[in-house]
């Protein structure tokens, strides 16, 4: 059963703790009407409006995520990435920020931007990179350079396939 975090005053006010002891929930700034499923840890992240973290999922201090953002369960976001608005983020997506582990420095980290509207799919990989607006990351994909705007890319290590037409990946 989800928790539905829908406190019209909540926006831009920080959350101390989740009342639910089936979340872990510290230091957020959580939108109006986004909604936190179960067995989360989230902490020091921004998270915008109408937006929806499934179970399982791990998001780290400093992340921000837009508006009308879905992030599927099982999702590990870690530090220093951003997520624009009305992107989709599949099950099991994986963002890295460390290229040479273990890098217990913060300054040897990298980030990741991912622009509005893209859409990623199930079991991806995410290297420190920016993704383009619109852009669609095919399923298991492991991302290791830069995507474009409207790019489809896909495989081990992605590449690209074509450009979206009519916001489609057809």
């Amino acid at each position: 059963m989800p928790i539905f975090k829908k406190d019209k005053k909540q926006k831009n006010n920080i959350q101390k703790v989740s009342s639910s002891p089936l979340q872990l929930i510290s230091d957020c700034s959580i939108g109006e009407g986004t909604k936190i499923w179960n067995f989360v840890n989230i902490y020091g992240c921004d998270i915008g409006s109408d937006s929806m973290v499934g179970c399982f999922c791990e998001i780290q201090k400093g992340v921000k995520i837009g508006d009308r953002t879905r992030v599927q369960s099982h999702s590990f976001i870690c530090e220093m990435v951003e997520i624009g608005n009305d992107c989709f983020i599949g099950h099991g997506v994986m963002f890295i920020n460390d290229v040479y582990p273990p890098q217990p420095d913060p300054s040897d980290w990298k980030k990741t931007v991912i622009e509005d509207g893209v859409s990623i799919g199930s079991n991806a990989t995410i290297l420190p990179v920016r993704i383009g607006k619109g852009a669609i990351i095919g399923a298991g994909a492991v991302v290791t350079k830069d995507v474009p705007a409207g790019a489809v890319v896909a495989g081990n290590p992605a590449s690209f396939m074509r450009y979206c037409q009519n916001g489609k990946g057809e």
